[in-house]
């Protein structure tokens, strides 16, 4: 009888007649950023038949805004000066029966007074939340009717760590677009090792990665150090763009006063990956921190043999040795890592407990080279068996529609 009695005050939600599903997805901003690159693939990759989507966001709307629009999506950039207003037009006026939100919240309210469930997207291991964002991720646990986390170690630290029950959680992996990566591989090679000074006797680990210290690079210095005790044709070459220049200066500075310049390569960035991994012979990724990497997923395709730390996805992909080898973390279990352990391990260099372990599985990769390259073959096949994105976004669609039944009864 009350919930009767208060449907009667609850905005009512303009009827739909095209027979499909009403989806407003949010995300804090919808320009350039790798997290708006993976929404949108998404949005694109809706069935438009059943699913009429809508992306708003109340931050900026730049590139991939565009191009979502030039796909047909709606894309909305609510003003700042009435953000309120906007989002409850929106809401009133396009017949949303369902949110899906990427890293941002600001819809929550919104969605809660008109009954809309919401789904929120859990991206990484959140261990660099500070105190007030793990507060307010704890209060927002309200307006969750569903959690898609990307792998299981970002599913336990959220369940463990900020609150969340498991019951509202479903892990589903990152896929690859397959076919984007098909006709990147059909492309004239443009990048050679003598033009990075690489010789082809070398073994070559691609570190495919913004220069984001979390990533663990100095982690690679320290396993390059112990390394070059036993030999010197390992390279890493690092590439990725710059996220907080002068971290990447001291980084630098420090390889060059380690006499590591010349083994630990950072070109800067490259667009085309497909370039990197066909001059390489391995995967390099020793992050502190992930949720579920597109790069290791790339890598798989392109058939390398990877080493990756125990963090993210990794231990999900990596089963039994046999794409790649996993390197135990710094600081154990997921669950003890927070922000401020985080950055003192990547910002600081140190000796690392992991380091000579990470030197002994490159050392090995790079000592029986034809083994690990016929391994690396069988990632490809993962790729197509269980990661391709068309898959993922089925099992997406399930959950709108699971969601979507469940508030309705």
């Amino acid at each position: 009888m009350l919930r009767s009695i208060l449907s009667l005050f609850r905005p009512s939600k303009p009827k739909r007649t095209d027979g499909k599903l009403g989806v407003l997805i949010e995300l804090a901003s919808f320009d350039k950023g790798g997290l708006e690159k993976v929404v949108l693939d998404s949005a694109i990759a809706l069935d438009r038949n059943r699913f009429d989507v809508t992306i708003v966001t109340p931050g900026k709307v730049g590139h991939l805004g565009a191009v979502a629009q030039q796909a047909g999506l709606r894309v909305i950039g609510l003003p700042a000066d009435d953000l309120r207003g906007a989002y409850e037009r929106v809401l009133k006026e396009l017949g949303i029966d369902v949110s899906m939100s990427h890293f941002s919240d600001t819809g929550y309210p919104f969605f809660a007074k008109r009954e809309i469930p919401n789904i929120t997207f859990i991206h990484n291991v959140y261990a660099f939340f500070s105190d007030a964002q793990s507060d307010a991720f704890a209060r927002n646990d309200q307006f969750v009717d569903r959690y898609v986390s990307v792998s299981q170690n970002a599913t336990r630290f959220a369940v463990q760590n900020l609150g969340v029950s498991a019951q509202k959680v479903i892990t589903i992996p990152n896929g690859l677009i397959i076919s984007e990566h098909e006709a990147r591989e059909k492309r004239p090679i443009k990048l050679t090792r003598s033009a990075l000074g690489l010789s082809d006797s070398d073994y070559v680990f691609a570190n495919i990665a913004s220069y984001n210290l979390h990533k663990g690079h100095y982690v690679m210095a320290g396993a390059m150090r112990h390394l070059l005790q036993q030999r010197d044709d390992v390279k890493i070459l690092c590439v990725g763009n710059v996220v907080y220049p002068p971290h990447v200066e001291a980084l630098r500075q420090y390889l060059a006063e380690q006499k590591l310049d010349q083994h630990i390569l950072m070109p800067g960035y490259f667009p085309d990956v497909e370039d990197v991994h066909r001059i390489a012979d391995a995967f390099l990724l020793p992050s502190f921190i992930e949720g579920w990497s597109i790069a290791m997923n790339e890598a798989m395709f392109y058939q390398k043999p990877m080493i990756l730390t125990d963090t993210g996805a990794s231990a999900e992909v990596i089963e039994t040795n046999d794409i790649g080898l996993l390197v135990p973390n710094e600081y154990g279990d997921t669950r003890n890592l927070n922000s401020k352990i985080l950055d003192e391990l990547a910002y600081t260099p140190r000796d690392y407990r992991i380091a000579p372990v990470l030197a002994g599985a490159m050392n090995e990769m790079a000592s029986h080279r034809e083994e690990w390259r016929l391994k690396g073959i069988a990632g490809r096949r993962k790729i197509y068996e269980r990661f391709d994105f068309a898959s993922i976004v089925r099992r997406y669609e399930r959950v709108i529609e699971d969601v979507v039944k469940a508030k309705s009864q």
